[in-house]
């Protein structure tokens, strides 16, 4: 059968199944289907799901049938359905590294400035990090930040925030759940090495018009859904946009390019949804996000995001149902620069329309899924232009790359028996580089550098092919109901990788896919994990432990140039990682105090070794990646103080990220030189900050008009600057050494002065109100 929605009819992905008489259960899938094998007989069923009222169904069954059942959205979070549903699932799903999120918990979390953030969320998980205040996406297991997979119904996102990282790309409101793989991913997600973040769309209310909003201190937003067709066809619109700037202009300070600078977004999310009948569903999702910022009037950053996906979701039987999804995506940048004499425009866009065909077949045991998906990317990497008839900035266009990629998938879920389940998978990709285009040609045998280019050739049609075969592997062992034991093994090719020399992902960093240079990323992870719940489920915890390696990822040469560069090849290096570390999580799940604690321990080494000097780093040595954040601590609480209104608070503590310190100072030929460390030899310090918020409910009527809640929030309460980077200031003299042209300057010591670079080195407070009617 099938769990829905009561309201809107939507499936509900991770709804518990227990029956009681015989204590066991499932949970529903992505599309909220459920298949258990029962004797004939009496049957005492319960349904659940977070944050809904639990039913329970008498059925005697006979013969092969289907309990469709729907679930009423509780007034009141009651912790009894938290606990029997959350729990449940967290010590009987098949998948290790697996967590589903309720959008309706995180947005009573401790807010930045009153906005809502799932990538905040995310960040905050065991395993994940980020690298500073305002750095973009997040990093998971010691990974960069594009090797995660976000999807949009089905589509890939490229950059997932507003305002250099302030504040997550997607409007909460428009989400209907988000699952999360950072371990034991599924064979039908590939591509990107570290993990997936799967986020689904809420469909029209198919019963009556709806409007949700907010305003808060730097956005507000609406949404607005109800039935086109009772029953039948619904529509839901979701925008978000900022009011930024008067809060940029209002802060007293002398500094007078502040008073300049200009801060913009938007977002926005449309649904429609038609059901032909109780097997068939067509969806059409759109989402566009825009942002534009600039600093004292200078160049002007803008970069967005765009998402068109169809999805046809039909019951064949009630063995077999699939879902067709056809979409595209597009990211984009553009910096300009009006300076009259050397004011340029630089562009950068990526398209990609994709289509996938997805299947999940129940046969006895085994809970088969396959399908097919295919991506086409079209590159245009860069093209300068100036931006008046005066300006002396010369044309640059960097040669259109176009690629396409590939897979096939197939997986078997099988219960071996009631304390067994084993998911084996496999997928398949292959990814191809087409032409036209002009490759650079050098000396055989030699290094890839510029002197050593003899030409170019012309390239048409497919050029290059890599390919892959990717095992997928998961095994879950019950103990009991409240124990089990996990262990996964994924192997992933990634095809794509975004090239930057900066710790925080910016908007002006590029994709460059595997071509007759770049080989593609290769990532072996292997994970185990054991869960218990304690005391009927009121504790909940988890250890897990994992090892992964990644083949042919790509890291800059000392001195690089990335933006606008005809021979990337030369300024970029294939080296490998290796990943390790231990993920513990408790939490208290009921009463009027609940909470989570969670802790990462882990490293992220790189090594590029090669017999050429100047082909490798930091001397064919291992060293510390960007990424590689030891300790991570994050802990969250909610105290309910009545009712309607609660506290709740955050505190994240993380090891400062790897960092390159300059030694001295030298001077050749009059040119400043700064002689650097090792590749991330040390580090900027630690980093922690603590956020509380008071949320006051609406009342808890079932049938009310209208219902609002407040929310205020202050971050960073005890005020701390904490570092987001550290730069240096020659303030001694220097010594001259040798004449003429091979002269140089070595600086005396205790000449460098370390600054660090707080983004934000004060308490923030925020008030935001949601509405509702």
């Amino acid at each position: 059968g099938q769990v829905r929605d009561g309201k809107n009819n939507d499936p509900l992905a991770g709804a518990s199944i227990y029956v009681n008489d015989m204590e066991v259960g499932k949970t529903t899938d992505g599309q909220g289907r459920y298949e258990i094998d029962l004797p004939s007989g009496l049957h005492v069923i319960t349904f659940g799901y977070l944050n809904y009222e639990e039913k329970l169904v008498d059925l005697e069954i006979y013969e092969d049938g289907e309990v469709q059942v729907n679930l009423m959205e509780s007034p009141i979070l009651l912790s009894e359905v938290i606990v029997t549903d959350k729990s449940y699932r967290e010590v009987t799903t098949s998948g290790i590294g697996q967590m589903q999120f309720m959008v309706a918990e995180i947005k009573k979390k401790p807010t930045i400035l009153g906005e809502v953030d799932i990538i905040r969320q995310i960040q905050q998980m065991p395993g994940v990090s980020t690298v500073g205040e305002a750095a973009t996406g997040f990093n998971v297991r010691g990974g960069s930040v594009d090797q995660n997979l976000i999807l949009y119904d089905g589509v890939p996102i490229l950059n997932s925030s507003h305002a250099f990282g302030f504040f997550g790309a997607f409007n909460a409101d428009a989400v209907r759940d988000v699952t999360f793989y950072r371990g034991g991913i599924p064979p039908q997600y590939g591509g990107r090495a570290s993990s997936v973040l799967d986020i689904n769309t809420q469909d029209g209310d198919y019963q009556k018009w709806k409007v949700n909003g907010g305003i808060g201190m730097l956005a507000s937003n609406l949404t607005v859904s109800g039935p086109i067709n009772k029953d039948k066809t619904s529509i839901s619109f979701s925008g978000r946009t900022t009011y930024s700037d008067w809060l940029v202009h209002s802060i007293r300070t002398n500094y007078a390019d502040l008073k300049n600078s200009k801060v913009f977004f938007y977002d926005g999310t449309a649904k429609l949804s038609h059901k032909f009948n109780d097997r068939s569903k067509l969806s059409f999702t759109w989402y566009s996000s825009q942002d534009q910022f600039s600093l004292g009037g200078d160049s002007t950053y803008g970069w967005h995001n765009q998402v068109a996906s169809l999805k046809f979701d039909h019951v064949f039987s009630s063995k077999l149902h699939g879902a067709f999804t056809v979409g595209q995506g597009a990211y984009g940048y553009q910096v300009t620069d009006k300076n009259l004499f050397s004011g340029f425009k630089l562009q950068y866009s990526l398209t990609f329309p994709t289509a996938l065909a997805h299947f999940n077949w129940q046969l006895g045991i085994h809970k088969i899924s396959f399908g097919v998906q295919s991506t086409y990317y079209a590159f245009m990497p860069g093209n300068l232009t100036p931006s008046s008839a005066l300006s002396n900035v010369q044309p640059i266009n960097i040669d259109q790359q176009r690629s396409l990629e590939s897979g096939v998938f197939l997986g078997d879920g099988i219960s071996l028996d009631p304390q067994n389940f084993l998911e084996a998978g496999v997928r398949v990709s292959v990814f191809n580089s087409i032409g036209p285009g002009q490759i650079n040609t050098y000396q055989p045998g030699l290094p890839l550098e510029t002197y050593n280019q003899i030409g170019t050739t012309q390239v048409n049609g497919i050029y290059k092919t890599y390919h892959g075969v990717e095992p997928r592997l998961s095994l879950r062992h019950s103990f009991s109901e409240t124990a089990s034991i996990k262990a996964g093994y994924n192997r992933i090719y990634q095809y794509m990788q975004l090239v930057s020399n900066t710790a925080a992902i910016t908007p002006v960093d590029i994709w460059q896919p595997s071509n007759n240079f770049f080989k593609p990323q290769q990532a072996d992870q292997v994970s185990v994990g054991y869960y218990r719940s304690y005391k009927n489920h009121l504790f909940e915890a988890f250890i897990e432990g994992f090892y992964k390696e990644i083949a042919n990822v790509l890291d800059f040469k000392d001195g690089a140039q990335l933006i606008l560069n005809n021979h990337l090849e030369t300024d970029l290096l294939q080296g490998k990682s290796r990943m390790y570390g231990i993920e513990f999580s408790i939490t208290k799940t009921a009463g009027r105090f609940s909470g989570t604690f969670n802790y990462t321990y882990s490293r992220s080494l790189r090594t590029f070794a090669s017999p050429i000097s100047d082909q490798n780093i930091n001397n064919g040595k291992e060293y510390r990646s960007n990424y590689d954040i030891p300790n991570n601590l994050n802990i969250s609480w909610k105290y309910d103080i009545n009712r309607r209104l609660s506290f709740t608070g955050n505190f994240t503590y993380r090891t400062g990220r790897p960092i390159s310190y300059p030694l001295r100072s030298l001077t050749v030929n009059n040119v400043p030189v700064l002689d650097f460390s090792n590749r991330n030899q040390f580090r900027i310090p630690d980093y922690d900050r603590l956020d509380i918020a008071f949320v006051l409910e609406g009342n808890h009527k079932r049938h009310k008009i209208w219902g609002g809640n407040w929310a205020l929030s202050f971050y960073n309460v005890y005020g701390r600057k904490n570092p987001y980077s550290v730069f240096f200031q020659n303030t001694g003299s220097t010594q001259s050494y040798g004449s003429g042209a091979s002269q140089y300057n070595v600086t005396g010591p205790g000449t460098f002065q370390a600054h660090k670079l707080s983004i934000i080195g004060t308490i923030l407070p925020s008030l935001m109100y949601s509405l509702k009617f």
